[in-house]
C-alpha cells in the first residue's frame, strides 16, 4: 500500500509543531511527500558524539559560557540577553529544528533559571548542552545527569543538601515533577525524605563542576518506593532514579508529557489507567530501555500529528522563530526577546519549576498585543534589510493572500480568516491606507490568526 501524500496544511502543522514552523521552502519540498519521509528527515540528526564534537564549532557558545562568571546583577541581565540570542538564532538556522525543539521541550520539562548569584547563565548554558545531548537518547541517562547537573544542584538546592539536614526539594520534584507526577500520585513523604536522604553530598566546585563530598552524604540505608538503597556513595542518585522509573507511572507519565507538548492536549491525565492512544504508543517505546528516539519517532509517526482536530497553541518562542525563518531575518534581534518576554516566555528564566504555561494558556488579550509588536519587529527589520539590499518590497502585496500563506508557510486561509482579511483591505482601499502600512497590518492579523497560533 503507497503511504499518503502530505498536504501542505500537513506540512505546515508538522513543522510548527516539532520544527519551530515551515518555510516557503519546506512547503514545496515536502507536500505531495510521505509522512514516514518526513520523519526520517527530521530525525537525521547529530549523535551524542556528534552533538559534543561540535561544542569545539561554536566560539560564540563557549565565549558565553566562558564570560559569564559576574554575580553583578545589570551584568548577569546582559549575559541573559547575550544567551537568549544565541539559541534563538541556533532554533532559527539549525539543520536539525527537531533537536532544538526538544531541547526547549526539556528545558521546559526540567524548568530551571537564573537565580542570583547562582545557577549563573554560565551553568543554564552548560545545562542547555547537557539537554540537547541527551535530547533524543536515554530518558534514564539524562535523569541521572540532570540530577547533577550544576544549575540545577543550585536552582533546587542539592547543593545544599547534607547529612543531618538534607533539603528536600529536588527530590521532591524529581518524583512528582520529572518521573511519575500525581495523577495517581504512587509516592509519600516519606519516599521524598529518603530519596533527599540518598541525594545528598553533591556540591559545585569554583570550576562550575559537581562534585561528591563524602562527608556531607548520609551513608544509612533508605527505602525509596520500596526500595532498599545501601551506602552508595556518589551512586545513591542513580539507584533513587532507577526506583522511580520502576514504578507504572513513569512511562505514563514521560509519554503523556511528551503528547501533551509536542501534539495536543491528550485529556485529563491518569498514567497508570486506560491513557489516550497516542499516549500508550509512545508509552510502550520508551519501555524497557527509556528510548527517547523511538518515542519521538512514534510521535513524528502517528496519524495524530496530521490531525487538524488535534490541535495545540504554539509558544511564543516557536512563533518568533519562525515568524524570523520566514522573513529571513535574525532572531536575535532586541525587540524580538522583548515581544517574546511580553508574551509570557523568558529562555533560561522559567516561572517556576513548573515550567511554562500548555496550550491554550498562551491565549489571552495580554499575549494577542505582544504578538502584534512582534508582528511589528519582524517587519521592521525585513525592510531595513530590505533597504540595504535594495529590494523593492520584502513582503507580498498586501492583497496577495495566498502569497502571504505561503510565505509563512502556512496552508491556504480558512474562509473566516480570508473573510477579515479582505475586511481590513477593502476598509482600508477606501482609506487609501499606504501600501507599506497595509502590508504591516496583513501580517499582524494573520500573526493573530489561529492558522499561525494553533498548530
Amino acid at each position: 500500500m503507497t503511504a499518503a501524500s502530505l498536504t501542505a496544511a500537513e506540512v505546515s502543522r508538522v513543522f510548527g509543531k516539532v520544527a519551530f514552523g515551515a518555510t516557503a521552502a519546506d512547503l514545496d519540498t515536502w507536500t505531495g511527500k510521505s509522512q514516514e519521509a518526513l520523519a526520517a528527515h527530521l530525525l537525521s540528526v547529530p549523535s551524542q558524539s556528534e552533538v559534543l564534537s561540535a561544542q569545539a564549532d561554536e566560539p560564540e557558545r563557549l565565549a558565553i559560557t566562558g564570560a559569564a562568571t559576574s554575580a553583578n546583577k545589570e551584568s548577569g541581565r546582559t549575559q541573559l540577553q547575550v544567551a537568549q540570542s544565541w539559541w534563538l538564532e541556533r532554533m532559527r538556522t539549525t539543520r536539525w529544528p527537531l533537536l532544538e525543539r526538544l531541547t526547549l521541550f526539556w528545558h521546559d520539562h526540567f524548568a530551571t533559571g537564573l537565580s542570583a548569584p547562582y545557577p549563573d547563565v554560565a551553568m543554564m548554558m552548560g545545562q542547555n548542552q547537557l539537554l540537547r545531548v541527551n535530547a533524543l537518547g536515554s530518558f534514564a541517562d539524562l535523569v541521572a545527569a540532570i540530577t547533577v547537573d550544576p544549575a540545577m544542584l543550585h536552582w533546587l538546592d542539592g547543593a545544599r543538601s547534607v547529612k543531618g539536614k538534607p533539603n528536600e526539594n529536588y527530590a521532591r520534584e524529581l518524583l512528582e515533577l520529572f518521573t511519575m507526577g500525581v495523577s495517581p500520585q504512587q509516592f509519600g513523604e516519606v519516599d521524598i525524605r529518603e530519596a533527599a536522604r540518598a541525594l545528598t553530598g553533591w556540591v559545585v566546585d569554583g570550576q562550575r563542576k559537581a562534585a561528591f563530598d563524602t562527608r556531607r552524604h548520609d551513608p544509612g540505608f533508605k527505602t525509596v518506593l520500596g526500595r532498599r538503597i545501601g551506602d552508595l556513595g556518589d551512586r545513591e542518585h542513580l539507584a533513587v532514579r532507577d526506583a522511580a522509573l520502576a514504578t507504572p507511572a513513569a512511562a505514563g507519565f514521560v509519554a503523556y508529557k511528551l503528547v501533551q507538548k509536542l501534539v495536543y492536549e491528550p485529556g485529563p491525565i491518569d498514567v497508570t489507567g486506560n491513557a489516550d492512544a497516542l499516549v500508550a504508543r509512545v508509552r510502550n517505546a520508551l519501555r524497557p530501555k527509556w528510548d527517547l528516539l523511538a518515542a519521538v519517532t512514534v510521535i513524528l509517526k502517528a496519524p495524530e500529528l496530521l490531525d487538524p482536530a488535534r490541535q495545540l497553541a504554539r509558544q511564543p518562542v516557536e512563533q518568533a522563530v519562525h515568524a524570523c525563518k520566514a522573513l529571513g531575518i535574525a532572531a536575535d534581534l532586541a525587540t524580538v526577546i522583548q515581544a517574546i518576554d511580553a508574551m509570557g516566555q523568558r529562555l533560561f528564566d522559567p516561572p517556576n519549576v513548573g515550567g511554562w504555561p500548555v496550550d491554550e494558556e498562551w491565549i489571552s488579550p495580554g499575549t494577542s498585543l505582544a504578538r502584534y509588536r512582534l508582528a511589528t519587529a519582524v517587519e521592521s527589520e525585513a525592510r531595513r534589510q530590505a533597504d540595504i539590499l535594495a529590494v523593492v518590497s520584502p513582503l507580498p502585496a498586501a492583497g496577495d493572500l495566498d502569497g502571504w500563506a505561503r510565505r509563512l508557510g502556512l496552508a491556504p486561509f480558512t474562509g473566516t480568516t480570508k473573510s477579515v482579511l479582505q475586511g481590513y483591505l477593502e476598509s482600508s482601499t477606501r482609506n487609501k491606507s499606504p501600501e507599506n502600512q497595509r502590508q504591516k497590518s496583513v501580517m499582524t492579523l494573520v500573526m493573530a490568526s489561529p492558522e499561525w497560533t494553533v498548530m
